[in-house]
């Protein structure tokens, strides 16, 4: 037993050496093999599963593609609600955009309050995207607030939390090789 240990111990230090000696030898630029090295070095992204029913049912519905792909649609049309302000708008249409964005807000803070809701809150602020959603839902609730309190104040630039409402559209380059290429362009 102990010599078949010695053989498996050297075929494993041979062919770890052999393949130290093609990696020397083959031809990549050394931005190829920093590429390997990081690919070799880097450690899965662990997945929070809830082990309570209730929360695993909500962190299912909220992960499930039915669900981010109605997110991306709202986003998308939340977009152009956006594009549809104009000069000289009739008072009755700037009212019904306030409301499609009242309504909006309202879905995004639902979908905020869902995901917070399955992982808590440790889990769910360890995810970089899922602070970026806090921070426009937050934004969009600041944006409303300050427009119902200061209708007509020109204090403090309104358009920069409307920036947060547009900044959603990031969140499409969280998902989909074809979408960051496509948005990248």
């Amino acid at each position: 037993f102990f010599m078949v240990n010695i053989f498996v111990g050297f075929v494993i230090v041979t062919f770890q050496n052999e393949g130290e000696q093609e990696y020397k030898n083959c031809e990549l630029d050394k931005n190829q093999r920093n590429c390997i090295e990081f690919a070799l070095k880097a450690k899965p992204v662990r997945r929070y599963i809830p082990k309570n029913r209730f929360q695993y049912k909500i962190w299912w519905f909220v992960t499930s593609q039915p669900f981010e792909y109605a997110i991306f649609v709202l986003i998308m049309l939340n977009t152009v609600s956006l594009a549809m302000k104009f000069e000289g708008e009739p008072e009755l249409y700037t009212h019904a955009l306030d409301i499609l964005n009242l309504i909006f807000t309202a879905v995004f803070a639902l979908e905020f309050v869902l995901k917070i809701m399955a992982p808590r809150f440790k889990y769910y602020f360890g995810d970089a995207w899922n602070v970026f959603d806090f921070i426009i839902v937050l934004g969009s609730f600041i944006d409303i607030v300050y427009t119902e309190v200061n209708p007509g104040s020109n204090l403090f630039s309104i358009n920069f939390f409307r920036l947060f409402r547009v900044m959603r559209l990031v969140k499409l380059l969280s998902k989909g090789e074809g979408i960051r290429t496509l948005l990248w362009t």
